[in-house]
């Protein structure tokens, strides 16, 4: 039960994110995956996550930066005293 829960859940979802369409005519009725746009979409994702990554990066290196400045600075002063 649980299962299809679960099942009916992630359908709704990609229906509504527009990756699955349902078609309906007279004497048939299908349902169709949106191949090329989940292909998009993972695409855009991919390209997101990867500038985040890059994002961190440049903040921790520079992060690591200044660390090494205080510390020069503050072996400077204790020199200095």
């Amino acid at each position: 039960m649980r299962a299809l829960v679960v099942l009916i859940a992630i359908v709704v979802l990609f229906a509504i994110i527009g990756w699955i369409s349902f078609s309906f005519g007279p004497g048939r009725s299908s349902i169709n995956l949106e191949t090329e746009k989940v292909r998009q979409d993972t695409q855009e994702v991919l390209e997101s996550g990867s500038e985040v990554l890059q994002d961190a990066g440049q903040a921790v290196d520079s992060h690591d930066e200044r660390e090494e400045v205080d510390r020069s600075d503050a072996a400077a002063e204790s020199v200095n005293r």
